[in-house]
């Protein structure tokens, strides 16, 4: 069934942002098990409840919209995710293991930087205030992490050398 207004457009893409917070929290969960520096691991604990926050103020979002809340499987998740398995799997010792550990949180937080942004221009364009305020709640976060990991990587780098 084709998409024909901006709102379908927006209920069409909250179950692919909806199902990557949720798998994100899983795959976080793994990440903070191989984990080994320690602002890597806070950083990462602390992620891990802002996502199930996320994933909460979406199930607003749904209720506010008047849909139920769902999951549409993103490939961009899935991917994102294959690839910071592979990543932790190639690495050969603890230091390169967290370099790659947040090198895959930060692809994952850009994606969900660009879909936050995105979802945001169209409640903005819509009206939709409440929706709008929860989705940059949570974008807020995301561009945090991102900033707290890329801050970090230097450091984590210098561990591999």
């Amino acid at each position: 069934m084709p998409v024909t207004t901006l709102q379908e457009k927006l209920l069409g893409q909250l179950p692919l942002v909806y199902f990557s917070e949720n798998q994100f929290v899983t795959a976080q969960q793994k990440m903070l098990a191989n984990a080994t520096d320690p602002q890597l691991q806070a950083g990462i604990e602390k992620h891990i409840q802002q996502t199930k926050q996320h994933a909460a103020n979406l199930e607003q979002v749904f209720a506010q919209l008047g849909a139920t809340p769902q999951e549409k499987e993103c490939p961009i998740c899935v991917g994102l995710i294959k690839s910071g398995e592979s990543a932790m799997q190639e690495a050969g010792n603890a230091p390169l293991m967290d370099v790659s550990i947040a090198g895959a949180c930060v692809l994952a937080e850009h994606y969900e930087i660009a879909a936050y942004r995105g979802l945001i221009a169209q409640a903005q364009a819509l009206g939709l205030t409440d929706v709008k305020s929860l989705l940059e709640q949570n974008l807020q976060d995301e561009e945090q992490t991102a900033r707290m990991l890329e801050g970090a990587a230097p450091t984590m780098m210098q561990k591999t050398l």
